[in-house]
């Protein structure tokens, strides 16, 4: 019995390997971090190049972990300290440059990253990768080799006056008890988010960056006017500052009125940002998440401006 599963088990260990050598295309890379809970199976993608992908757990040397302590058995490694795990791709897509291949490969390999999350709770820790995490990436297709050292994390020139500038920064914050803005922390987030590639994450943290300062744009607006911050927050919320966004600043702006293409673009992002929250919108390109951090920048920066003003006596 026991002979006849061995034997079952190294014919299909020899038939999968057959395939995996009929592939078109092979990659190899490295990732930051590693996938503890899987065995070493390929996994069939369906996709239409018969893609499969394997993850193998390998251990990191020197671990400065284990070098350093005698507690050998970790709980959650976040970093790839312990272990990292290799990446094996095969596929019958064709690639004519490395970066075509780095993008099919990071698809993947994030796409696997999500699903490897919801099964596994210490995984929360696991983000989307960029091509800069990437350890390497070899690529074999249709014959031709290619391969890519990435530089991203390398050793950068020294600018003394601007590690001054920002050392000072950080400390005039921390000796006056200042906070970042909220609104800057959710700008941040946001272009966080858009480097590991979180493109929907970002639009909603940029579009909140956005509604909070039209809102202290209009309550101030309001209170100029001689109407009272309680009708100002009724109005908000009845009305919405972000459905009726055009229609409020052209009503309390006097001449100056931003850019018609930022109005609009900054309507477009609020709009995705609706449908990501009440229809389930999933999928967000990166160019459309670069564009609402950009444009709601531009129109944050022009409210407060507006803010800063003094009123007219």
């Amino acid at each position: 019995m026991l002979k006849t599963l061995a034997k079952c088990l190294l014919f299909l260990i020899i038939l999968q390997n057959r395939m995996l050598t009929k592939s078109k295309t092979e990659i190899k890379t490295s990732l930051p971090y590693c996938f503890y809970k899987i065995d070493n199976r390929f996994f069939r993608l369906n996709d239409t190049f018969n893609s499969r992908v394997q993850f193998t757990k390998i251990e990191t040397t020197p671990n400065r972990r284990a070098f350093s302590s005698q507690n050998l058995e970790t709980i959650r490694d976040r970093w790839g300290i312990d272990a990292h795990s290799d990446v094996k791709i095969y596929t019958d897509k064709i690639f004519n440059d490395i970066e075509e291949a780095e993008i099919f490969s990071l698809q993947i390999i994030n796409n696997f990253v999500k699903k490897y999350r919801y099964f596994d709770e210490d995984a929360i820790h696991m983000v989307s990768l960029s091509r800069e995490d990437l350890f390497g990436l070899d690529v074999l297709s249709n014959g031709k080799g290619i391969i890519s050292i990435p530089l991203g994390g390398g050793i950068k020139t020294v600018n003394p006056l601007l590690n001054h500038e920002i050392s000072n920064n950080i400390e005039q914050l921390i000796t006056e008890k200042k906070d970042i803005p909220f609104y800057e922390e959710l700008l941040l987030n946001a272009k966080q988010y858009i480097y590991q590639t979180d493109y929907r994450h970002s639009i909603l943290e940029s579009v909140i960056a956005l509604e909070l300062v039209l809102y202290a744009f209009i309550k101030k607006k309001c209170l100029e006017k001689s109407i009272s911050e309680v009708e100002a927050s009724k109005y908000i919320k009845d009305i919405g500052i972000t459905g009726s966004m055009e229609f409020v600043l052209k009503l309390l702006l006097n001449e100056t009125l931003p850019e018609e293409e930022i109005l609009q673009k900054c309507k477009g992002n609020i709009t995705i940002r609706n449908k990501i929250v009440h229809e389930g919108r999933k999928n967000v390109s990166e160019r459309e998440a670069q564009d609402a951090l950009d444009y709601n920048q531009r129109l944050i920066q022009f409210l407060n401006k507006e803010l800063n003003k003094k009123p007219e006596a």
